[in-house]
């Protein structure tokens, strides 16, 4: 179902991307300098994380596009922010994975986006599953990197 696909995804992404945030915030300039393969440093390995996160979230909010969108790229900042980065591109895609809207005197879960549905990626369309599933994949392995 759509929206149990949401919310198990939410909750294991908001999961990762609390641990990837909490582990970059900590790390002093010499540990986000240090390699983290496949990735050149933490730092770098923490900017892919958030650039994948990024592009996910625009392929999901451009999803009725269409063409294929012009693709965002986030700006480098410095090696301290990188878990800011995290922390904002990560809890842009799981606000498109499910939405609440507060009508009257209570909360409405909807699922914005159902697995099945196509959105765009790099090239290609592809299911919200499949390119929500890569970038979470991306997350974890930085997270066992770290």
């Amino acid at each position: 179902m759509a929206g149990d696909w949401a919310g198990t995804v939410r909750d294991e992404l908001t999961a990762d991307v609390r641990r990837v945030v909490e582990r970059l915030r900590t790390l002093s300039p010499a540990q986000l300098a240090a390699p983290a393969p496949p990735h050149p440093s933490r730092a770098a390995g923490g900017r892919a994380v958030a650039q994948a996160l990024a592009t996910a979230a625009q392929g999901i909010e451009d999803r009725m596009s269409p063409g294929e969108p012009h693709w965002r790229t986030l700006p480098e900042l410095a090696d301290l922010a990188v878990g800011d980065q995290v922390a904002v591109t990560g809890h842009d895609l799981l606000a498109l994975l499910l939405a609440t809207t507060f009508p009257g005197d209570h909360a409405v879960v909807g699922v914005v986006v159902a697995p099945e549905e196509t959105v765009w990626a790099p090239g290609a369309r592809r299911t919200a599953e499949d390119v929500v599933t890569d970038a979470a994949a991306q997350l974890a392995a930085l997270r066992r990197a770290l």
